[in-house]
């Protein structure tokens, strides 16, 4: 599968005074010369903060791979995506994905990796950062892995809004993947994207060394409106090509979700859910009820 970069559109130049040539620097914000980059307001633009303990490199591979065959983020439908660009944080990540990513086999797929242009990540909020980011593009769907920053000094919303302006320029649709952010900044991060999701270590499903949780942030429009959490189970195979297997989040606990499944699927009985895992009818019973109330209908 090729890797190649999308192709860049060429800007025509605009014919202004003398007096405004500079003007037509991309970098003025008070330019009057109208922009040939992709507008801004025909941009969507998505933010997921990865917590501590899960994987930004292998959030991004699965974003990726979805967008392309399914259309999806985290079952959100986006549309499917035949050019995607990855933003890697740092020279490890960027390796990781690229291994990864040319053994995606998909004939109508293209995904790419771009390799930092600095020997160590640098910091995007600045401006000097948010310049590395390079020259817009208006095709294909863009992810861009952002490394932790600095803690002594946290992202505040108007960094948020000016590295979305550099970035969001590059396509019709942005994926910002964030790590270690706080829950400040994770309320910066809703108010500055069309939807926004937390990513959560959890506990794997048997034959899985890894796992993470997905959810819409509490609070907005897509949570209030029941777009579920998703749950991603992650294997390297024999050949060292990853393995996902995702599926909707009943619980991040492995043991609820087995209890959940033999009750749903396999119509099994609490007697016979507590012989077949070693628990009590009682305590089976409770870990049903716990679960969320859209699950708990019907036969429980």
């Amino acid at each position: 599968m090729s890797t190649s970069s999308p192709s860049e559109i060429n800007a025509q130049k605009v014919a202004v005074p003398a007096v405004k040539k500079d003007a037509q620097s991309s970098d003025s914000a008070n330019s009057s010369v109208p922009s040939k980059s992709f507008p801004l307001a025909a941009s969507r633009c998505y933010g997921v903060s990865v917590g501590v303990g899960a994987s930004a490199t292998l959030v991004a591979y699965g974003v990726a791979a979805d967008l392309c065959v399914e259309g999806t983020i985290f079952g959100l439908s986006v549309g499917k995506q035949k050019n995607v660009e990855i933003f890697a944080a740092d020279h490890v990540s960027a390796s990781d994905l690229k291994f990864q990513v040319s053994r995606f086999v998909d004939g109508e797929a293209n995904i790419s990796v771009i390799v930092p242009k600095t020997p160590t990540p640098p910091d995007y909020r600045s401006q000097e950062g948010r310049a590395l980011m390079g020259p817009p593009k208006a095709e294909g769907c863009h992810v861009v892995v952002v490394p932790a920053a600095n803690k002594k000094v946290r992202w505040s919303e108007s960094n948020l809004s000016a590295f979305k302006r550099v970035v969001a320029g590059k396509g019709a649709l942005v994926i910002f993947i964030f790590q270690g952010f706080s829950k400040e900044e994770e309320a910066y991060l809703s108010s500055c994207f069309n939807c926004v999701f937390t990513v959560c270590p959890c506990e794997p499903d048997q034959g899985y060394p890894s796992a993470f949780t997905a959810a819409p942030i509490s609070g907005s429009f897509f949570a209030a409106t029941g777009h579920s959490a998703v749950i991603e189970n992650i294997r390297v195979d024999a050949e060292g090509r990853i393995e996902r297997h995702c599926l909707p989040c009943v619980s991040p606990d492995r043991r609820d979700r087995e209890i959940y499944r033999l009750r749903k699927e396999e119509n099994k009985s609490l007697e016979e859910i507590g012989e077949a895992l070693g628990c009590n009818k009682s305590t089976i019973s409770r870990r049903l009820s716990a679960l969320p109330s859209h699950l708990r209908g019907g036969r429980l």
